[in-house]
């Protein structure tokens, strides 16, 4: 369904030409989805955690950063930024981000290398989250980068963020856990030390300023951009920049910030192949969004790692095929009605009973009493086949239950 979008999920069952999918149907029938997708549960309901925001799903966000990291060895770099699933629906954890492209949703705090893999990932429950209690004296963003990179305290990993999680004091620890750190930030910062002025320097030229083994750099390029680092010196290199007429001219900038531009987009990589193919649906329960968007971020870190593994890589949509029919052929597809022959020289070797004489459950099952088989009077259907065991009492307690293993599923 991520990849053959339908207005509706009732439209893959659709018997039209124009709308129909034999794929789907012939493996599944609609009620039975429907059923299924009723009873999805993540979290047993009595065990909730009335402190957590997300306790209906957290087991599948603790299963899933489980798995990312014990599956797949973490790269030396590594990038945090935000990430958005989309949600308009109504929730206290909802944040609007205008300057996403993702504007209104749940927003996730996100670990990734520049191949798309995701690492480690949470979502964000506001204000009174979790990263604020846990690490004391830190703000929203400094918290959020040191509950990322905890697992990396003491490895020697490089990792880059923009300016709404950097800071000085951040750095500073980063350092003295042997993490290496790099980011874009804000001027205005506590603690930083003064620059030329913006108008006083030219394109492509920049001024510095050290202390201990922080960095602090001012780069002229449109504007001013200012990045802070606690592992790079002050050599300098050449990236390319377009002019106005479509020409391309080289320009020298800190070593510091060319590798922030080269190192930085893996959490974005990751939106877009989560982008491309979502499964995402509307639903009225408002975690389904967050579960859609969890197993679109599992398809988007296998894809990654069959690519590492195999030899020549292919596409994303040809990956997601192959798991779809792989997951739809696992099971023999059930037989949906009963076979018609095309002529009677071509009748089946052996056709079925007009009347039915041997009943669908056996007697060691029917004769338990254990509610394993619930016989219902249906007016489409006809009369149960056990209908005539039961008084005329019990048949009207029963006529509003549905069974899966009496409708035949």
């Amino acid at each position: 369904m991520g990849y053959h979008v339908l207005p509706s999920y009732t439209h893959y069952w659709c018997e039209d030409p124009d709308v129909s999918v034999p794929f789907i149907s012939s493996v599944l029938t609609r009620n039975r989805f429907s059923q299924i997708l009723s009873n999805v549960h993540v979290n047993d309901n009595k065990n909730l955690d009335k402190n957590d925001k997300l306790s209906k799903i957290r087991p599948l966000i603790a299963k899933a950063n489980s798995q990312f990291a014990k599956l797949y060895d973490v790269r030396r770099v590594q990038s945090v930024d935000e990430s958005m699933v989309l949600f308009k629906g109504r929730s206290s954890i909802k944040q609007y981000c205008p300057m996403k492209p993702i504007k209104r949703g749940y927003k996730l705090w996100v670990r990734a290398d520049m191949d798309g893999y995701i690492s480690k990932f949470d979502v964000y429950q506001g204000k009174n989250g979790k990263e604020n209690q846990k690490w004391n004296g830190f703000g929203l963003g400094e918290s959020v980068v040191c509950e990322m990179v905890e697992d990396l305290f003491g490895g020697g990993h490089e990792v880059y963020f923009d300016n709404f999680f950097n800071s000085v004091p951040l750095m500073d620890f980063l350092k003295e856990k042997k993490v290496s750190a790099c980011g874009t930030i804000r001027s205005n910062r506590k603690g930083l030390p003064l620059l030329m002025k913006e108008k006083d320097l030219k394109k492509g030229e920049f001024d510095f300023r050290t202390a201990e083994d922080l960095a602090f750099f001012g780069w002229k390029d449109n504007r001013v951009v200012y990045v802070l680092s606690n592992f790079h010196g002050t050599d300098k290199c050449s990236v390319l920049r377009t002019q106005k007429d479509g020409s391309r001219m080289e320009v020298s900038c800190p070593m510091a910030i060319k590798d922030y531009n080269c190192n930085m987009g893996g959490v974005d990589k990751a939106d877009m192949l989560c982008s491309l193919y979502g499964m995402d649906r509307k639903s009225r329960k408002w975690w389904h969004r967050l579960f859609f968007g969890i197993i679109d971020r599992m398809l988007v870190n296998s894809y990654v790692v069959h690519n590492k593994l195999e030899d020549k890589a292919i596409p994303l949509l040809l990956f997601r095929r192959l798991v779809a029919q792989h997951l739809l052929t696992a099971a023999t597809p059930p037989q949906i009605g009963r076979p018609l022959a095309t002529s009677r020289c071509n009748t089946p070797p052996n056709p079925p009973k007009r009347r039915k004489t041997d009943l669908s459950v056996s007697a060691d099952i029917r004769l338990t009493a254990r509610g394993v088989h619930w016989p219902i009077f249906d007016e489409k259907r006809g009369r149960c086949e056990l209908a005539g065991l039961l008084s005329p009492g019990v048949l009207g307690v029963l006529a509003g239950l549905e069974s899966p293993m009496h409708r035949g599923y």
